[in-house]
């Protein structure tokens, strides 16, 4: 039985189990419950929707964010951190709430893009966090590095529908 870090090649008895510490496995529950969430959302939003890119976009976010919740859940499961309830699997919705005076695609747009800046903002603050698992390090620089790739197809369809907010042009004096 060969050792090294929290990589064991080998059978033994000997070997200790691998470690996270109190705030790793903190990160880990939290992000976890923050990405049920998010899928219920997306969920909903999928169904709300109008636009057909619009949803093709959002079930890609779907899988990205069903991959990322199986990241997560394999690296509780490692380290034997309890995992918090998940959502449901699918969601109903009520379609009589489909007015579109309440929401519309641009609206769905807006929180699905505000949604990609806090992911990627709290994947890079749990990446600095985690000072001693390099695997949960990387795991969520990688998650940053996905969620930016999201962020720009996302900003790519904002601006060929054209629902991102429109500034001032500036010009130096």
């Amino acid at each position: 039985m060969v050792q090294i870090g929290n990589i064991h090649i080998g059978k033994s008895n000997t070997a200790t189990q691998p470690k996270v510490d109190i705030g790793e496995a903190f990160i880990l529950s939290q992000q976890l419950y923050y990405r049920y969430f998010c899928l219920e959302k997306t969920q909903q939003f999928y169904k709300w929707a109008h636009d057909t890119e619009l949803k093709a976009m959002i079930k890609a976010g779907s899988y990205y964010l069903e991959k990322e919740i199986a990241a997560i859940e394999e690296q509780m499961d490692k380290y034997n951190v309890p995992q918090p309830t998940r959502s449901p699997k699918s969601v109903k919705v009520t379609t009589s709430v489909n007015d579109s005076s309440l929401i519309n695609d641009q609206l769905i747009f807006e929180s699905i893009r505000d949604g990609c800046i806090a992911a990627i903002e709290k994947n890079l603050r749990n990446a600095i966090a985690i000072l001693n698992n390099d695997s949960l390090r990387v795991m969520f620089l990688n998650f940053v590095k996905e969620e930016a790739d999201v962020m720009l197809n996302c900003c790519k369809y904002g601006k060929l529908k054209g629902w991102l907010p429109i500034y001032p042009t500036f010009k130096a004096d």
